[in-house]
């Protein structure tokens, strides 16, 4: 199977939104999803990668630049997805390599704890536990 691993554009907003889907969350509008990939095509600290097989859009991952006053700043994976029937091939991995190589420094991502097999993929890239948190959240 060929497949490209390229940064996202506008007009694969539609793409994105439906591959979303099989994240497990509710589905956006199509212009709520035109209007944050291009707050992030836009950001400094935001970048969307997307996995194209024979012109469709597959798998996404979005990385993002965390800042920390504290403590050492780091990027992290915001979100990655590929859809079912393109699983096992490969395109997560391909994905998590390209946003990789393209920076420097510390690399994390936060699973839902009952994502074991996400747990599994990241391990198997070299990625290790290093943390168990709660989160806590609040509507205003």
């Amino acid at each position: 199977m060929q497949s490209e691993i390229r940064l996202a554009i506008k007009s694969d907003a539609y793409e994105i939104n439906r591959v979303s889907q099989h994240l497990g969350y509710s589905a956006l509008s199509d212009s709520d999803v035109s209007g944050k990939l291009s707050e992030f095509i836009n950001s400094k600290s935001d970048e969307v990668y997307v996995a194209e097989c024979s012109g469709k859009i597959v798998g996404w991952l979005h990385l993002f630049y965390a800042r920390r006053l504290a403590s050492d700043n780091f990027f992290e994976i915001g979100g990655l997805v590929v859809i079912p029937d393109f699983r096992g091939q490969g395109l997560g991995r391909q994905l998590v390599q390209t946003a990789c190589s393209d920076h420097r420094g510390k690399i994390r991502v936060r699973c839902n704890e009952t994502r074991v097999e996400s747990h599994q993929f990241y391990e198997r890239l070299g990625f290790r536990d290093s943390k168990v948190q709660r989160v806590f959240e609040k509507r205003l």
